[in-house]
């Protein structure tokens, strides 16, 4: 984990976070937490613009930058790529940022869930695996954040209770609105076409 001014770049190089290996053994073995948003809409997925969620399009500039290796290679995502995430602190979009690192472990396209896994690296300030989907139910698709997490780093850990924990589900919660907003954007076409009278 590096700390360093948001305005100077990213200190934690991509060579650097590849190299990392990942911050705990089983996932499985951690606190499960799964978060939802309904996005407005019916099924199914198919139709509607959902490619932005491989852009990892999900939190806000104002609390996370990020470089992502297919950004630096001009690819789509894969499984196994790593994203250097840059939070910044405190979450207003400049000042600090802290620099750690996770890498794609899964994606998921079928037809009734689209998104992808990343788990967590050394030096991350959390430890373990956190999905981004969307998702296809009964009453409408939803945006889910589904996390096996706990507090990675010793400061995270030491602040558990009074910051690590109320932060992340704020920043949850901004993610599901902002991926909401997002939804919507991308989307104005299809859901006008879907509500328009004429044959």
């Amino acid at each position: 984990m590096k700390l360093r001014p948001c305005a100077i770049g990213p200190g934690l190089s991509m060579i650097e976070a590849k190299a990392l290996a990942r911050n705990f053994v089983d996932e499985r073995a951690l606190p499960e937490k799964t978060t939802s948003i309904a996005l407005g809409v019916p099924g199914p997925i198919s139709r509607w613009r959902t490619d932005f969620i491989f852009d990892y399009a999900i939190f806000p500039s104002s609390i996370l930058r990020f470089d992502a290796e297919w950004r630096t290679e001009e690819r789509k995502m894969a499984v196994g790529d790593v994203i250097v995430q840059r939070a910044v602190i405190p979450p207003v979009g400049f000042g600090l940022c802290l620099e750690f690192a996770v890498r794609v472990s899964a994606m998921f396209v079928d037809q009734s869930r689209i998104g992808f896994a990343y788990e967590t690296l050394t030096g991350h300030a959390e430890s373990g695996v956190s999905e981004f989907f969307v998702e296809e139910r009964d009453d409408g698709l939803f945006f889910t954040i589904h996390t096996f997490s706990q507090p990675g780093h010793w400061t995270s850990r030491v602040a558990k209770e009074i910051f690590t924990l109320p932060y992340q589900a704020w920043c949850t919660g901004r993610a599901l609105r902002n991926v909401k907003r997002r939804f919507q954007l991308e989307n104005q076409t299809v859901a006008n076409q879907s509500t328009d009278p004429t044959p």
